[in-house]
């Protein structure tokens, strides 16, 4: 069974802050006009003061970013955006913003556009310079081909402060797919000071299980100060048609899920119900080394005798390295997790673990990747029922959870129909989360998270 961290005579209790509202969908940008919706937000900044989101008009699409310090809004990026290169960037795609600053104080922000007909990874520095990482016009030498699918993208500034690490998921040639690192120094102005490292490939052994196979599906790769990167990879369970597979995975569902959504079962096979080989999560450092998180034969922590996982979501990453993700074993333990270089696997909640303020509920799905903040403390969204539901931090001290906000509250003097809370969206005692309101409107607000140690019930 699953381990709790409250004791029967001890609940989490905390009184939740008012959210501050960044934007909603009765607002205006200016240079793109009213807006119609968003993506969910991402912190960055060693203070958690930059909230950055994608936002889309009926015209077009941009990524938005917000100071919290009252200036309220930064330049952005927009379809006026220039890269070093003096082309206009047109969309946006994938993005992630670093958790630490950059030597100017301020974070960095990667993200997949379009510029000059041409798809890349891009990377703006706080000189206002957008360097160009890769692009499908780009022929990758060790995929002996042109990158044709650049995406899931996050950022880091090194320890040092001297580089810039984006991570990024991509594939070339004929069958070709990989993660690659790129580093960037912390003062470039030019495409010419990019290098990419091949960080894993389909010609990469994985290095774990009785059969011996290569990694072929690789997702999310998180990187982090230290310059390790961290991915879910595994050997996957089909080389049946891409079209195919997609048409199923619509049309599967696991639960309320269809398969292509949930977190769950993304990643463990194909449409011919085949699972995959070799599945687990994976951290790679800049020494060439390439160990397990967690995989197919580790023993779940707090769970049935010998069980292990079958079933990881994609990784969350903190500043200090921290990874957490979402799990299923063979025996039905479910939860969320974590594991660093410095401290073992360990449960942060589960299907036992009571939910604060809900009395005799337990966590039953956690639907999105998990956050995870500077000391390594996860929040997550989480639920028992689809009404009694919200966001949970853990305490970085005693690992006690709390509540942030749930479905029970008012923002804006109307009660809440959707909370979306996702990874990289916490620090700092800060919390972003997308949410709609009763009459429908949806926005941004950050919300304080703060913790209370357990009180003891009388």
């Amino acid at each position: 069974m699953f381990r709790s961290f409250a004791s029967p005579f001890f609940i989490a209790t905390t009184v939740v802050a008012t959210p501050t509202l960044i934007l909603d969908t009765n607002d205006t940008i200016a240079g793109l006009g009213k807006v119609e919706g968003f993506t969910f937000p991402r912190l960055g900044g060693e203070a958690a003061d930059r909230t950055v989101f994608g936002t889309y008009v009926d015209e077009g699409n941009g990524l938005a970013l917000y100071h919290s310090d009252g200036s309220g809004f930064l330049d952005g990026l927009s379809n006026k955006s220039v890269d070093a290169a003096g082309n206009t960037l047109n969309g946006f795609g994938d993005f992630g913003i670093s958790s630490n600053n950059h030597p100017m104080g301020v974070p960095v922000v990667a993200f997949v556009s379009t510029a000059a007909d041409v798809d890349g990874v891009f990377l703006q520095l706080p000189t206002g310079v957008i360097l160009q990482l890769a692009s499908t016009a780009q022929v990758y030498e060790p995929a002996n081909g042109t990158f044709y699918y650049l995406s899931e993208v996050s950022v880091a500034v090194s320890e040092d402060k001297r580089e810039c690490y984006v991570a990024f998921a991509a594939r070339a040639g004929s069958s070709w797919r990989g993660v690659l690192l790129a580093t960037v120094p912390t003062d470039a102005d030019s495409n010419d000071d990019v290098v990419l490292t091949t960080v894993v490939d389909t010609a990469t052994p994985i290095p774990k299980g009785n059969v011996s196979v290569n990694f072929r599906c690789m997702s999310v790769p998180q990187t982090t100060p230290q310059g390790d990167v961290v991915f879910f990879g595994s050997n996957c369970g089909s080389s049946g048609s891409p079209m195919v597979e997609a048409q199923f995975n619509k049309l599967a569902f696991s639960g309320k899920n269809t398969r292509d959504s949930d977190i769950l079962t993304k990643n463990r096979g194909s449409f011919r119900g085949a699972t995959n080989v070799n599945p687990g999560i994976w951290r790679w450092g800049t020494d060439g080394s390439l160990a397990e998180v967690v995989n197919f034969e580790t023993t779940i922590p707090g769970g049935q005798p010998g069980e292990a996982f079958v079933a990881f979501s994609d990784p969350g990453v903190s500043l200090d390295g921290t990874a957490a993700f979402v799990g299923l074993g063979n025996n039905g333990s479910y939860g969320v997790f974590k594991e660093s270089r410095a401290k073992p696997l360990s449960l942060v909640a589960g299907r036992q673990t009571p939910m604060p303020g809900y009395e005799n509920h337990t966590f039953q799905n956690i639907p999105n990747i998990p956050s995870v903040g500077p000391q390594g403390e996860v929040v997550f969204y989480g639920a028992a029922t689809s009404e009694i539901a919200g966001i949970y931090a853990e305490d970085p001290i005693t690992g006690a959870l709390s509540s942030v906000i749930t479905l029970d509250a008012q923002v804006e003097g109307q009660g809440l129909l959707y909370i979306g809370f996702g990874t990289q969206a916490y620090g700092n005692g800060l919390a972003a989360a997308y949410m709609v309101l009763e009459d429908t409107t949806c926005g941004i607000w950050n919300v304080p998270v703060t913790q209370t140690p357990p009180t003891e019930l009388i």
